[in-house]
Order: C-alpha cells, then structure tokens, then sequence
C-alpha cells in the first residue's frame, strides 16, 4: 500500500504542481503605477498589512515618490510597523533612506511629522555602515546554500518529518555541486561569504497543509509543500528578495493507506516527501542553477 502512495503522490505532483501565486505584486503595480488616489491608498493599506520585503521596498518607493501627501504618510507610517529584526537588508536601508529624506525635505508637514515618528520606532534597526578594516581571504566554497528549517504550517507533520525534508533539499542540493555546509561548521556570517567570494542562498519548505481523512478501512491523506529560494546574505543578514532572483514554487499530493497510525504517519511522509522532491527536482534546482551562473 505505501508504494501505490507513494506512485500517486507522484503522479498527481506531476499533473497539479505550479509556481505560487503572488497576490503582493498586484498591489504594488496599483502603488506604482495607478492613476486613481483611491486605488494607491487602498494598495499601500494592503501592503502595510504584509512583512515582504517586497511591501516594504514598494511604500519606501512611495514615500519618495507619491505626488499624493496622504499616500506618502501612510507610507511612513506603514514603514514604522514593517520593520523588524527580520527585514531584508536592502528593504531595510531603502526605507531608512526614504524616511530621512521625508522627514528633511517632505513638503507636508504632516510627513515630514510621520517619517520622524516613524524612525523614533524602529531606530534600533537602522544598518550599521560597514567596517573598513582589511579581512583575511577565505576559504569557502563559490556557492553556498543555506537550507534553512522546515515550516510546519499544518501542524500535523509526523516527528522527524522536517528534518527529513531538509535531508531531500541538501541532497538535491549537493548533487549540483554546491555546498550546503561551511567549512568548520556552522553558518558564515556575510563577511565570511564576502571574503571568501562565495554567493550564498536560502532554500527552506513549507508544509502548507495534510489533510487526513478516514473511509472504512483506508485513510486518504492529500498534502500541499511550498519551496523557496532566495539569495542570503549571511546568518547576521539572512534572506533578500531581489527581482527575479527569488522564487517559491509548491505542488500538492495525495496517498492512500491504511488506517493504523503507523500506516498514517508513513503515508503524510510518502506524501510530503514525493511532492519535495519533484518540486525541487523540476522547479527549485534548474532555478537555482541559473542563479548561480549568473553574474
């Protein structure tokens, strides 16, 4: 029985398997680009409720840009929400960057007041410049890939399950000819991987759903599992999300077993398992290589 689940999940992954959808980029062409005030207010407010990156890159654009004073404040005071320990780097200096120059040279007083609230708020996360003190050449390898911790959105992964899908990624990884480890263990800091000239990424699953439902003698068990990939910046700067260089692709499954728990746990990680693997296999690896060979 766990072969046929295994073979389906398969099967199905290969039939149903598609790139996530991105409901975060319409609101930032309606930001960008809509002529209506209306639209551009509703497309900051919806943008202010996320913590992408990409959010937070489009509201600091719109703080400097925006001819509409209300849609430049309410982008400041987005920004004062945003940010966090967790933001991207290159979001995090844009929207300091935006948020100085309105509060020295907004023509509202009321977003020039915004900006300055707003920096008072997350000050703490202003990026420290770099030192300039010379550093010793590494030794890491060219690319290096970060395969971060699995997400247990479902709460229902069988234990040992994550680990077990960070084994396929760093595998499917491995067999590129990347490295997934740094030489002395742990994870390289971003000057450890400047220093070494090594282009570092982050590649992580998500187990978005298992659904476990039991009919007489069988249990059919459907899953969903997202993977993403995105360049990193190092353990003290994490994930950045670039146009075009960052992706997530997901595909779903389903496995029949039978009902006893042993039958159930094995059929969720046949089926997690199969959809790992074909996803990074068809989507996340041919992506990453391209990464990788480009300058």
């Amino acid at each position: 029985m766990r072969a046929l689940a295994v073979f389906t999940a398969c099967w199905l992954l290969l039939s149903i398997g598609s790139a996530s959808a991105d409901s975060i980029k319409d609101s930032i062409r309606q930001l960008g680009t809509d002529p209506s005030q209306r639209v551009r207010l509703a497309a900051a407010l919806n943008l202010s409720k996320e913590r992408d990156p990409r959010a937070v890159i489009a509201l600091a654009g719109s703080l400097r840009n925006d001819a509409d004073n209300g849609i430049r404040r309410v982008s400041a005071l987005a920004l004062a929400k945003m940010i966090d320990a967790r933001t991207a780097p290159d979001a995090v200096q844009l929207a300091f960057t935006a948020l100085d120059d309105a509060m020295a040279n907004d023509r509202s007083a009321d977003v020039s007041a915004a900006a300055a609230n707003a920096l008072r708020s997350v000050g703490k996360f202003r990026p420290v410049k770099a030192s300039r003190t010379p550093k010793k050449k590494g030794s890491g390898p060219p690319v290096f890939v970060n395969v971060d911790t699995t997400i247990d959105q479902s709460k229902q992964l069988p234990a040992g399950g994550g680990a077990r899908l960070e084994k396929i990624l760093k595998d499917s990884v491995q067999r590129t000819g990347y490295a997934t480890t740094w030489p002395g263990g742990g994870m390289p800091t971003g000057a450890d991987l400047e220093s070494s000239s090594s282009r570092g990424f982050i590649v992580a699953t998500t187990v978005k759903k298992i659904q476990i439902t039991k009919t007489g003698s069988q249990t059919e068990i459907s899953c969903t599992v997202a993977v993403r990939i995105a360049p990193w910046t190092g353990k003290d700067g994490g994930e950045r999300w670039e146009a075009n260089r960052a992706a997530s692709a997901s595909g779903s499954a389903k496995a029949t077993v039978g009902n006893s728990p042993r039958m159930v746990n094995n059929g969720v990680n046949d089926c997690i398992e199969a959809v790992a693997e074909n996803v990074t296999q068809q989507q996340v690896v041919p992506f990453l290589k391209r990464l990788a060979s480009t300058n």
